[in-house]
This record gives structure tokens, C-alpha cells and sequence, in this order.
């Protein structure tokens, strides 16, 4: 072939990818709603952890007394609530939230050097989740996913129009911009998804060529800082007063962006699926990890007081290979495996498809079952609970 040929095959490419991206944002132009789907009936939220009837009805009271307005039918009977609605009338209860514990957020790093692994739909899902699971609404979380992978995948999920053309604000590019400031970050660089309080700083394919350069761009166009640093230095820590859980993905690469994510990261999540030759690959990396670890070290990066946690993905309990492959991951991590799995469910391949989670995915707007997506609902909601319990009890114990 000549490389005329190769420039055939890219265009065709790029023009048949526009084209699917496009059918996916006109569909969602057409039949999506303003706003985000998810309401709560009265009797719904009386139920929450903190509330009660009277504090509901109190707490309504008070807040359009100052103003507030809960959408209400035309015959001025209460609709249901949003949200936004429900966050307010915590706020008016005056129940603390999570940054009044923390004053600053906790870094996720959802990491495996097995393509496939499942990581960055198990990422995007268990973000959404943290921010509307019942039980966790009161805790007000601010959420945001961090895209380092030049596939750009979490992007697609949350903002596919992001994904199509060449985007210039990307974690990528935003690293090796140095004099960005925490507001040119929350400016230009951040976008909130579809799910209200979850927000995205997005990946790019030219982030890539980055990767092919790193090294001259730091001695370049940075002074020589340290390389494996840059998120966090020039990104993340300008954002932890910001938000409460910052997640990071990036493409399965031993590269410079695995081992910025490990710099940055206080919590390693290592999303482990069953399937034999997955399992045996997802095994070798998390041996290699004392060896990454200790790399670091050795370039003068303190990575002490990192924990890691484990979790099955796209697990099948009826199947006894992943039976098995969750008794050898318990075996070996012990304690660092959570005890809850994101399984194997109808409701993620096809919220995949659209470029939805879960739980951002209209219902109306679901191709499938009503009864599979929410069993895939309650699903993220089980796991986002366990997830978020483990979190807390990581961080006591760093105190």
C-alpha cells in the first residue's frame, strides 16, 4: 500500500464515524428532555436518610418563603422533585455534607492494563451513581472524571459531541499547560454532563501524540518538570477544593498517562472481569504494580499511603469460571477486594450503545426492557453504596 491508500482508508473512516457520532446526537436532539429525567415523588423522599414527612413539608415551607420554586401542576398540586429540589431541602435541614467532613475531594484512579476490563464504563456508571443514590444524595457529592485516554471513551459517554472533532481543552493538553489557573480549569477545560453535579474534563484523539512526545514537551514547554507529576501537579490539586471525588481513566498503556494517574491517585481501582484470559491478564498487572510503584519511588515521587481496591466486572454469579475467579481475587487481594461486583447485565451493553449510563439514560428513551434497566440501575446503586462506604472508611484511616 501506499500511503495515498492509508489517506483513503482515514478519511472513509473519519467520514463514517461523523456519521454514527451524528446519529447518536440527532436522536438524543430530538427525543431528549432539558433536563435530566430522574424525580422524586414526595412519599419517595420522606423515605431518604435525615427526612421525614414534617421535615419535607417544613423545609418547603421555608425555602419558598424565600423564594424557591418546586414545579408545581397547573392546578398548583405539587409535580415531583427533582434533583436540585432534593438537595435544597437538605440544605435548609442543614445536614452536612461531604465537604464539610473533607475539604478536599479524594482521587480515583480506575486502572487496569487489560483492554476490555470494563474500566471505563464501571468509571463513568459508578460516578453518576455516587451522585444520585438515594442514600448518598444528602452527602451533595461533586463529582468529576478526569479523560486520559485518547480513544476517548469516557467523553463519548458524557459528551459525545466533545468527541467528534478536535477538542483543545483535554486533561491531556490542560497538563502541559502549566499557568492554568483553578478558574481557566473550571472555565474552559470542565463540562457538566448530563447528570447535574457530575462533570467531565475530556480526552481528545490528538491527545495522543502527546504520549509520542512527553519527555520534549516537558523539557520544552515546561521547565523540566517532573514528568510523571502533571496531573496532578498542574491539574488535580488545583481542583480538590472543587470537588469531592475526582476519578480518573485512561487507556490500558503502560505509559506516562498509567503512571500519572498513579501519582495522583489515592485510590488505585483495579475493576477485575472473570472471563479466564481477562482475569490471568488483570492478575499479571496487579503483580507488576510494586514494581511501578517502586519505579516511582526511584524517580523521588513519594507514593506512599496509596491503597488499592479490587472489584469483579461484568460478573455472572450463575457461571462458576467467575465464581472462581472471584474466590482467586479474594485469595489475593484479601481485604482490598470490595465485596460488591458490577455484573454482567442487558442494561449496560445497551446504554453503551446509545452513549448513556445507566443511570443517565432516559427510560423513554431506553431501547430494552423497563424491568433490565432497572435491575442494571439497581445494580450501580448496590455497588455505588459499597463503593462509597469503602472510600470513607480508606479515608478515616488516612487521618
Amino acid at each position: 500500500m501506499e500511503l495515498k491508500d492509508f489517506d483513503f482508508i482515514s478519511s472513509k473512516a473519519d467520514t463514517y464515524l461523523e456519521v454514527m457520532n451524528k446519529q447518536v446526537l440527532d436522536f438524543k436532539k430530538e427525543f431528549s428532555k432539558p433536563e435530566f429525567h430522574m424525580r422524586y415523588s414526595k412519599k419517595t423522599i420522606e423515605s431518604f436518610p435525615y427526612l421525614s414527612r414534617n421535615a419535607v413539608e417544613k423545609a418547603m415551607t421555608e425555602l419558598e418563603a424565600q423564594g424557591y420554586e418546586f414545579k408545581r401542576k397547573d392546578n398548583g398540586n405539587l409535580d415531583s422533585f427533582s434533583l436540585k429540589d432534593v438537595i435544597a431541602i437538605y440544605e435548609q435541614r442543614k445536614v452536612p455534607k461531604y465537604r464539610n467532613t473533607h475539604s478536599k475531594g479524594f482521587v480515583l484512579y480506575f486502572n487496569n492494563l487489560k483492554g476490555g476490563s470494563g474500566k471505563t464504563s464501571a468509571c463513568v456508571n459508578t460516578a453518576h451513581a455516587l451522585r444520585t443514590e438515594p442514600t448518598l444524595i444528602h452527602h451533595d457529592l461533586r463529582v468529576i472524571v478526569f479523560d486520559l485516554d485518547p480513544q476517548a471513551s469516557a467523553t463519548m459517554f458524557y459528551k459525545c459531541n466533545l468527541a467528534i472533532d478536535g477538542q483543545p481543552f483535554t486533561t491531556a493538553k490542560a497538563m502541559f499547560t502549566k499557568e492554568l489557573t483553578r478558574e481557566d480549569l473550571l472555565r474552559d477545560y470542565i463540562f457538566e454532563t448530563d447528570v447535574p453535579g457530575v462533570y467531565l474534563m475530556p480526552a481528545a484523539i490528538d491527545d495522543a501524540f502527546l504520549t509520542t512526545s512527553w519527555l520534549e514537551h516537558c523539557e520544552e514547554k515546561l521547565d523540566n518538570q517532573e514528568p510523571h507529576s502533571l496531573l496532578k501537579e498542574n491539574v488535580i490539586e488545583k481542583l480538590l477544593g472543587d470537588f469531592d471525588i475526582l476519578a480518573v481513566d485512561s487507556g490500558p498503556h503502560l505509559d506516562f498517562s498509567l503512571l500519572n494517574g498513579i501519582v495522583a491517585a489515592d485510590l488505585l481501582v483495579t475493576p477485575l472481569p472473570p472471563a479466564p484470559v481477562d482475569f490471568h491478564s488483570s492478575l499479571k498487572y496487579l503483580s507488576q504494580l510494586p514494581l511501578l510503584l517502586k519505579y516511582l519511588s526511584k524517580q523521588g515521587i513519594d507514593v506512599s499511603g496509596k491503597e488499592l481496591m479490587g472489584f469483579m466486572n461484568k460478573f455472572s454469579s450463575h457461571i462458576m469460571q467467575h465464581q472462581e475467579s472471584l474466590s482467586g481475587a479474594t485469595l489475593c487481594l484479601g481485604e482490598k477486594m470490595l465485596d460488591a461486583h458490577i455484573p454482567e447485565l442487558s442494561g449496560f451493553q445497551r446504554c453503551g450503545v446509545t452513549l448513556d449510563t445507566v443511570i443517565s439514560v432516559d427510560p423513554t428513551m431506553y431501547d430494552g426492557g423497563r424491568s433490565a434497566l432497572k435491575s442494571s440501575q439497581d445494580a450501580i446503586y448496590t455497588f455505588a453504596r459499597s463503593f462509597f462506604a469503602r472510600t470513607q472508611l480508606i479515608r478515616s484511616r488516612q487521618q
